[in-house]
């Protein structure tokens, strides 16, 4: 129903334990979505209700996620150097050619994810321009979050020059100024445009840049806030800080059966508030080297793109053959061997490329 999040640049530091909630946030996207589609749990109970809360907010966490990350690595003086055309450049490369390769296989197999295949959908994905349309115009399962950070890498350039000309104090409140003008943006989504459409339209409503950007914008006031202190958590008592909030997602009050029901009116900004919490506490703990545990969650997050767009397949490669807890077991199995591949053979090489772009 809704999903991950675009790959980020790779970083010389680490900002905290940003990298393993990357990961968590991945596998909580693919198993509400296989959990859904395999039906391993009862609708309108605690599982159900923690799953479809954890794997929606998870999308969003990575919308605050994304945001804080370019704005707290990407300052205009870099922007400046390397000219907007080479930034575009890293971007695309980063973002485009998984997204190319899971559209082509959906088209070419047919596999029906996503509206139907016209030369003019064709353009709007092949220019990442259709985030500016309808971010559903995308040729494959959850390819509206695609479309909605090409948004922002488009306007980067510009956003980045804005702030930098108000200053060290005045680019947080620009930064400021534009996490609560978006915000805003989106209240008449949120309270009411989407659950007074047909029930057809519904998930199309909410998808649409009104309801979703401001997110962005609020990893960007974030990134700000970060970047004019150095005091940091230690990484016990951010894990400490961080249960209530995980409780105020997985909770199973108040129950809900509609799953859509749980991303609108004043509860989402309650859910939207509680992640982007995760999201800070991640960001503003002391770096260090993580353990075991923590290392196989930063290797998740480094697949985190390919696991988003390439679950959809690996369920419909399962699905027809195995059902229920095995066959949603397998398909995540699958989507997290195919990450890697993807990871392996697609993104690292396209990193490095894009690293060579910068001249």
């Amino acid at each position: 129903m809704v999903l991950i999040s675009a790959p980020v640049e790779p970083r010389p530091t680490r900002f905290g334990l940003l990298d393993p909630l990357r990961g968590i946030l991945a596998l909580c996207v693919a198993v509400y979505h296989l959990g859904v589609w395999f039906n391993i749990s009862q609708s309108g109970g605690g599982a159900n209700i923690a799953m479809a809360r954890l794997g929606n907010y998870s999308v969003s966490g990575f919308f605050v996620l994304s945001g804080f990350v370019l704005f707290r690595t990407t300052p205009w003086s870099r922007v400046r150097k390397e000219r907007p055309g080479r930034f575009w450049l890293r971007r695309f490369l980063r973002l485009a050619p998984v997204f190319y390769l899971v559209c082509a296989l959906n088209v070419s197999l047919g596999l029906g994810m996503g509206p139907e295949v016209s030369l003019r959908f064709i353009l709007e994905n092949l220019t990442l321009t259709f985030g500016a349309i309808h971010p559903n115009h995308a040729l494959v399962t959850g390819g509206w979050y695609v479309g909605l950070v090409a948004l922002l890498y488009f306007a980067y350039p510009l956003l980045a020059w804005l702030r930098e000309k108000a200053g060290p104090r005045g680019g947080l409140v620009f930064l400021a100024a534009l996490a609560l003008g978006l915000w805003a943006w989106s209240l008449p989504s949120t309270l009411h445009g989407v659950m007074g459409q047909p029930l057809w339209n519904r998930f199309h409503t909410y998808v649409l840049a009104p309801n979703q950007v401001f997110l962005l914008a609020w990893g960007a006031l974030l990134a700000g806030l970060h970047a004019g202190t150095e005091k940091r958590l230690e990484p016990k008592l951010a894990l400490l800080l961080a249960l209530p909030l995980v409780w105020l997602l997985i909770k199973p009050t108040p129950r809900f059966f509609d799953h859509l029901a749980a991303l609108t009116g004043w509860l989402r900004y309650g859910y939207l508030l509680a992640v982007t919490g995760l999201v800070a506490l991640a960001a503003f703990t002391r770096d260090g080297e993580p353990g075991w545990f923590g290392k196989q969650l930063t290797r998740l997050g480094a697949w985190s793109y390919g696991i988003y767009l390439l679950h959809p397949f690996t369920m419909k490669l399962v699905a027809p053959q195995v059902s229920g807890l095995p066959g949603f077991s397998l398909a995540l199995g699958l989507a997290i061997l195919a990450a890697w591949a993807v990871h392996r053979w697609i993104e690292e090489p396209m990193g490095k490329l894009g690293r060579g772009a910068k001249g």
